[in-house]
């Protein structure tokens, strides 16, 4: 898998005028490149990211990407990923710090037939669903709302939820609705997100990262905080241009279904009569969900907000 550089430039042009070498910066992704990740690669392709003078490394993850050991052990400056992940990390002594919110909402949801519909998660007591074993969003629908299912490991293909329209399967709302109704399917989904349940998908780095470079974590935020909003609400054709040269089996009409999925479920943007706004992180949402881990059984120890997060790195409006 090709790497993406920031575009073979070599200087930026600070506000003084003196050409100034840029600086090199990891990126690793938790996934192959995708719409989900349009916002870092409209960041490069738009030159958002070489303006504040960084020359960014989009490294593309996948089944076995390793995001947040990358990122500890300095194989990488910078991940995503969701985050829970990083509260039980770093419960488990892994020094890593969310810096900044990809989206408000995970996209993470379940997956039907309209024949069968699912109104709700409590629709699913006494099914059979193909899920992630072992995931927190299944510990809260048992502890919190009494509802229990049949688990199916989860499979990488759609054969199963094609063949019987009871299916029922763990999906991402931006990703396998589309194929499944590309073949056929009467597809319905909902967000497993909820007021109960609501972590964020996050970009973190290690602690001794912040400590040497905050003013390269600042510059990135703020670059990938404008490349989401530009790719969300702009011309998405930069990114996609770029996605589509590593991801030439993608359809091209899959990259329109993901922006419209992430804007219509307002993923990346949030809800703005909540406040919520691209790149927020806050530390009551986080709190609430330290405590959610912890009543569920998942932490190793306790964590505070400041173990896990960090609020200095916020713009302080989107896309500036």
């Amino acid at each position: 898998m090709a790497f993406l550089t920031g575009c073979g430039k070599n200087a930026a042009e600070p506000a003084s005028g003196v050409p100034t070498a840029l600086v090199k910066v990891r990126f690793q992704t938790d996934w192959f490149p995708q719409p989900e990740h349009g916002g870092y690669y409209q960041a490069l392709a738009k030159g958002y990211y070489a303006a504040e003078g960084l020359d960014v490394e989009i490294i593309p993850g996948g089944p076995n990407a390793q995001v947040m050991a990358k990122v500890a052990t300095g194989r990488a400056d910078l991940g995503m990923t969701n985050g829970d992940d990083v509260i039980v990390a770093v419960a488990r002594g892994v020094p890593l710090k969310m810096v900044a919110a990809e989206m408000q909402r995970d996209a993470q949801g379940i997956m039907f037939h309209e024949e069968h519909p699912v109104a709700s998660l409590r629709d699913l007591n006494g099914r059979t669903v193909m899920a992630g074993a072992g995931s927190v969003w299944i510990k809260v629908l048992e502890k919190k709302l009494g509802v229990r299912f049949n688990l199916l490991p989860l499979a990488g293909d759609l054969a199963r939820f094609m063949n019987d329209q009871n299916f029922v399967q763990q999906c991402f709302v931006t990703n396998e609705p589309y194929f499944a109704r590309r073949r056929g399917a009467n597809v319905g989904a909902i967000l497993i997100a909820s007021d109960d349940y609501a972590p964020y998908r996050v970009m973190f780095a290690s602690n001794a990262y912040l400590a040497k470079r905050p003013d390269v974590v600042r510059r990135f935020v703020r670059a990938s905080v404008k490349g989401w909003t530009d790719y969300l609400t702009g011309d998405p054709a930069p990114a996609n241009a770029l996605l589509k040269k590593l991801r030439p089996d993608l359809p091209d009409d899959f990259f329109a279904s993901s922006i419209r999925a992430m804007n219509d479920y307002r993923l990346v943007a949030g809800d703005p009569q909540r406040g919520e706004r691209i790149g927020l992180l806050t530390p009551a949402r986080i709190e609430k969900q330290i405590g959610l881990l912890r009543e569920v059984g998942v932490l190793d120890k306790p964590v505070a907000v400041g173990d896990v997060a960090t609020f200095e790195f916020l713009p302080q409006q989107t896309g500036k």
